[in-house]
């Protein structure tokens, strides 16, 4: 993958100065931070990879090019040249900024010169005004647009050394500007997609993919990967409707473990805020069988899960009433005997009706028809099945419903079937 280091120039007449970063400082004093900043960071560059200077008009005239302050001015051009990098330098222009128009065609300038999949490195020392946050907010765009990876955002932050009119009087070698790290900004903006998308869509992919990239040890890091990794494992076998390994999941341990994140000290801060998120995404969900039917359920309607629900609630409400009378509930005959059960008591279709082949099948139909959960959600069921068969046909049935109205009757028959399981049946 390529590489590339991203700057905007700015029009100030720079004072030389050296720079240092974790330790290291620079040898000589140089005019532009870009000079140190692409010494320190940009040393593997190579043929594939770019030096990219975004220039307004007068960035151009006072610091890109020689002579640009009304007086001998070496500018950055000419110095960079002078590293003899292995890599493309290029300088593109941008408009001032002045207005909106102008702001949106510095994004586009901007994020158009992405390569796909690029590793960028961000210096941010002279962008003015409005430019850190918009850089910011483009790399952001740009991870998704463009799947870039930011290897890191940097500020040389001159003014620690204090007012410029005190700053001359320093003696060239003894300026010393720190260069700031503010990679965070960027790992903020990871923090905050994920929260968002799993708060909202129950998505822990984003999540997922940040605890790997931590900086915590391999046994500090066990806990929070345990419980991202049993979240996603939870939420895919609700994507996939996998009933009875949500019946048999661990939903105790899990909270336990959740509970306990709050209990480590170096966890990453957005991180620590996710933890009561993480906790009610889960908080009702239990293995009685009951109160499970009706929490995934709602569940399911809170993300937009609704076929997923409609098809669980029918499954869960057969394994209810198989335990209600003690049958196998992962048998195929039992569960399709349920369902014609169901429709049996719906109809009321005398026996002699019934389009069963075996007196054995015919005694568990009459086990299961008295089923007490049976004889007061038969009708509810029923609702259940109409939906389930308006959503699989795709809505192109008559009298197919919109999606306002299946939402109502989804609302309303979740609210149906709490009416009965919450009840002491």
């Amino acid at each position: 993958m390529s590489k590339s280091f991203i700057s905007i120039l700015g029009t100030n007449n720079y004072l030389e100065c050296r720079h240092k970063f974790n330790g290291n400082e620079s040898d000589s004093p140089v005019k532009y931070a870009q000079e140190d900043l692409i010494k320190f960071f940009c040393s593997d560059f190579g043929e594939n990879d770019e030096i990219r200077i975004f220039l307004t008009n007068q960035a151009r005239k006072k610091n890109w090019k020689n002579d640009g302050h009304g007086g001998p001015n070496e500018g950055l051009e000419s110095r960079l040249k002078k590293l003899e990098l292995k890599c493309r330098i290029k300088d593109i222009d941008i408009p001032d900024g002045n207005n909106e128009i102008e702001i949106w065609q510095i994004f586009e300038i901007i994020l158009n010169t992405f390569q796909k999949d690029e590793n960028v490195i961000i210096d941010i020392t002279h962008s003015f005004r409005f430019l850190p946050m918009l850089l910011t907010t483009l790399l952001n765009y740009a991870k998704y647009q463009k799947n870039i990876s930011i290897n890191g955002i940097y500020y040389a932050a001159f003014e620690v050394l204090g007012p410029i009119n005190e700053v001359i009087k320093i003696p060239v070698e003894q300026r010393v500007v720190p260069i700031f790290d503010l990679t965070s900004l960027s790992e903020l903006q990871d923090w905050t997609t994920a929260a968002f998308d799993f708060i909202n869509n129950a998505n822990v992919s984003t999540l997922k993919s940040i605890i790997k990239k931590n900086r915590f040890t391999e046994q500090e890091n066990f806990l929070p990967r345990k419980v991202v990794d049993d979240l996603d494992k939870l939420i895919t076998k609700i994507a996939l409707c996998r009933g009875q390994e949500i019946l048999e999941f661990n939903f105790e341990e899990l909270k336990k473990n959740i509970l306990t994140l709050k209990k480590i000290n170096n966890l990453h801060p957005p991180f620590t805020y996710l933890i009561d998120e993480l906790y009610n995404k889960i908080q009702n969900l239990n293995n009685n069988l009951n109160d499970l039917t009706i929490e995934i359920a709602e569940w399911c309607f809170k993300h937009n899960y609704f076929q997923q629900l409609i098809t669980l609630l029918q499954e869960f409400t057969i394994t209810l009433i198989l335990k209600e009378v003690d049958y196998d509930i992962t048998d195929l005959q039992n569960r399709e005997i349920v369902s014609q059960a169901f429709n049996i008591r719906a109809r009321n279709i005398p026996e002699n009706n019934w389009e069963l082949l075996s007196k054995e099948k015919s005694e568990i139909t009459n086990t299961i028809l008295k089923s007490e959960i049976l004889n007061k959600l038969y009708s509810v069921y029923q609702t259940l099945k109409d939906l389930r068969n308006d959503i699989n046909h795709g809505g192109f049935l008559q009298n197919a419903r919109n999606v306002d109205r299946l939402k109502s009757k989804i609302q309303k028959t979740i609210d149906d079937y709490k009416a009965v399981l919450k009840s002491n049946l």
